[in-house]
């Protein structure tokens, strides 16, 4: 009984210096207890960020979410302005985020990711779809090609597909672009520095697939440029008649070509035929009829 006392009493003599320097260190570091709050708090969410990144956490809070936001890309690139003037219907977030996690090499992870996404849809909406993320980012990868940033503009391609116009809401554009007329990809031009200056897509783009090549079907549409003029977004199409259609049933694959478009000679976004889309676009679209 005599060592469990000494125990008891050692054991005590510890917490109590140890609480005794903890409330130093705190006297010494903190002038009010709210700094001292500010902290804690910010310690406790780098904590519950990293747990969910490493998939021990399955869900974040609104507000968790909007911190790992402001923790990835608000304060690392952009500011409040750059998203309010970002308008990416119907291109869409997917693709701006995935650009910073793949090309410019930002620290976020594939669940981070998802998450900011869905945040960024609901904090600057820019349209409604029927169907749910998982589907939308399914889709978006069929028809979404990217480039590595040569010449320091970096290009995403959407083929403006009936799937991917549908998975995002926006079946309007499915008439507004002919699409039994034309083949149609929204394109759109980012860079980091500098402005970017609106150029003519006609002139720099073309089809090529294993039947030759075609011009585009003018006028291109520019869709929108940011307020920073960082980015713009435009739309060209390719009429799908002709004497030797460029596509046809027994083509394998066709490419959009970008030619001498900030110094680099072409930009070739390739697609293999045919385009496989996620089975639930269909089941979803079966069930809304």
């Amino acid at each position: 009984m005599k060592w469990l006392k000494i125990l008891s009493i050692g054991s005590a003599a510890v917490v109590l210096i140890l609480g005794v320097t903890l409330f130093g260190l705190y006297r010494m570091l903190y002038t009010s207890f709210d700094d001292f709050q500010h902290d804690f708090t910010a310690v406790k969410q780098h904590v519950k960020l990293d747990l969910f990144t490493r998939g021990y956490i399955e869900e974040l809070s609104r507000d968790d979410t909007r911190n790992l936001y402001q923790k990835k890309c608000y304060r690392q690139c952009h500011g409040e302005s750059a998203m309010i003037t970002a308008v990416l219907s119907p291109a869409g977030w997917t693709q701006v985020v995935e650009r910073m996690r793949v090309k410019e090499k930002v620290d976020i992870s594939g669940r981070e990711a998802d998450a900011i996404i869905k945040f960024l849809e609901e904090k600057y909406p820019t349209v409604t779809s029927g169907y749910p993320y998982e589907v939308r980012k399914k889709v978006h990868h069929v028809v979404w090609r990217n480039d590595v940033g040569e010449g320091d503009i970096y290009t995403d391609v959407n083929y403006a597909t009936r799937e991917y116009l549908r998975s995002i809401g926006a079946e309007y554009l499915i008439e507004e672009y002919d699409l039994d007329n034309y083949y149609v990809f929204i394109v759109s031009f980012s860079v980091h520095e500098g402005e970017l200056r609106i150029f003519d897509m006609d002139k720099v783009s073309f089809l090529r697939s294993p039947s030759g090549e075609a011009p585009t079907s003018p006028p291109w549409e520019l869709r929108f440029q940011t307020a920073d003029k960082h980015h713009f977004e435009g739309v060209v199409r390719f009429a799908k008649e002709g004497d030797t259609p460029i596509i046809d049933g027994s083509s394998k694959w066709f490419e959009l070509v970008i030619k001498g478009v900030g110094g680099v000679k072409q930009r070739t976004f390739h697609y293999d035929l045919p385009l496989v889309y996620p089975p639930e676009i269909f089941a979803e679209e079966a069930v809304s009829k």
